[in-house]
């Protein structure tokens, strides 16, 4: 199944069925609990929007520990600071767009499998110590943790 938006397609997941994945790797704790990341979670907040207003199904996910890192990716993941997360779509162009927004990601092409593959977790997302507020220059309050539990691939399965 392909979704269109004006300038370019990408693959809808649709459980049970092949598509190209294409992901940025990162320690879990920079990714989701660092100042300097704090954008990211409005980032994808952003994105749900629009799908919603263009009724689209999700096709990005936050997988904690992605299983299939080691065994796919051996050298790769030996420079990945553990315990790490993964932002898995099958989006291309969106991929690449948010591998300029971060810093410190590692972008990687898992090709075709299934969603219950590449989205496939092997550990949950760690607890991480209270952010220091006094690193925080933001005019809002940072994100409560356990933000990113709304783009972990169970949203996915519930669509």
């Amino acid at each position: 199944m392909q979704a269109t938006t004006e300038n370019y397609t990408a693959d809808v997941p649709v459980a049970g069925q092949q598509a190209k994945w294409y992901v940025l790797v990162a320690n879990a704790e920079f990714m989701l609990h660092d100042v300097q990341n704090e954008a990211f979670a409005e980032q994808l907040r952003e994105r749900v929007r629009l799908f919603g207003e263009k009724n689209r199904k999700l096709d990005f996910f936050l997988v904690s520990e992605p299983t299939w890192l080691d065994t796919m990716f051996p050298q790769e993941a030996k420079r990945v600071g553990r315990p790490c997360v993964a932002l898995v779509s099958t989006d291309k162009i969106w991929i690449t767009f948010m591998k300029l927004r971060l810093d410190r990601v590692m972008k990687l092409e898992l090709g075709e499998m299934t969603p219950e593959k590449a989205l496939d977790s092997g550990a949950p997302v760690p607890e991480f110590p209270p952010l220091d507020r006094t690193k925080w220059t933001a005019p809002y309050s940072p994100y409560k943790p356990g933000w990113w539990k709304a783009f972990e691939p169970d949203t996915f399965f519930k669509q």
